[in-house]
């Protein structure tokens, strides 16, 4: 039987090896050479296929950066592997979720909609210094 500090090591050393292979594995940068990209034409073609419109087309982290809305609308951000033109990353704006937290903020009691200072009352009063006792 193995001793108890072996075994320990052993883990240790395991899982030291998986923390670090993970954040290779969850990367969203693209490595590929640029010898083996495809043009920015083959990305706007891609993106006519997908229903996508256009706004901004850019290069970052070695990959294709796309900006635009999709068939129904909606404002998304995608990386683009320039090599294979495979989606790596994709996050859309959510309008509807952008309306809810907009209409809760209204409803909030006491909110202020003015977007000036805060109420005049018992601790600030326009003009004076905030009032208090500090114990």
């Amino acid at each position: 039987m193995k001793p108890r500090h072996q075994i320990l090591g052993s883990a240790l050393l395991a899982l030291a090896t998986v923390l670090s292979v993970s954040p290779a594995l969850a990367s969203d940068d693209c490595d590929a050479p640029a010898s083996r990209w495809q043009s920015r034409e083959s990305v706007r073609q891609m993106a006519v296929q997908k229903g996508w419109e256009i706004h901004r087309l850019k290069i970052d982290d070695g990959c294709y950066e796309v900006r635009g809305t999709d068939a129904e609308g909606r404002g998304f951000k995608a990386k683009i592997d320039p090599e294979t033109l495979e989606v790596v990353k994709l996050k859309q704006r959510d309008r509807k979720r952008e309306r809810n937290r907009e209409r809760d903020r209204e409803r909030e009691p006491g909110a202020n909609r003015s977007g000036s200072s805060p109420a005049a009352g018992p601790l600030f009063n326009p003009g004076t210094a905030p009032r208090g006792q500090i114990e």
